[in-house]
């Protein structure tokens, strides 16, 4: 799944061309970049069998400005929301935008930014 992610954020998003692993961005790495993030498995309310994969997507921006950081939310929405896509073992998944978080700026990372939530419907 985030190799699909990865390589569908990669051929198609114009506003961030880097797309990283979690944790490994430091105050030197180039700007903009993407972090996709698989997160918690939970259960779904009124399917027993049923469950949801988070994905959050973590955009970084050099310090300045945040309209940057608006477009780049509106594209990677644009691209994920609703999208079906095919993972490398053949099956099909698709994500559902969840919300999106407030603007921030992480000293560590020398960064401005936003996360995306998504989920993804799994089983059941």
């Amino acid at each position: 799944m985030r190799a699909t992610l990865y390589k569908h954020l990669t051929d198609n998003c114009t506003t961030v061309r880097a797309w990283l692993q979690p944790h490994k961005a430091t105050a030197q790495t180039p700007k903009p970049y993407g972090v996709i993030e698989l997160g918690e498995e939970t259960p779904a309310l009124f399917n027993r069998a049923g469950r949801f994969q988070s994905v959050s997507i973590w955009l970084y921006f050099a310090e300045g400005s945040f309209v940057p950081v608006d477009a780049a939310v509106d594209e990677v929405k644009r691209l994920l929301h609703n999208m079906e896509l095919t993972g490398t073992n053949g099956r099909r998944f698709a994500l559902e935008w969840d919300q999106t978080m407030r603007d921030y700026y992480d000293p560590d990372l020398q960064a401005v930014g936003k996360r995306i939530d998504f989920r993804i419907p799994r089983g059941g």
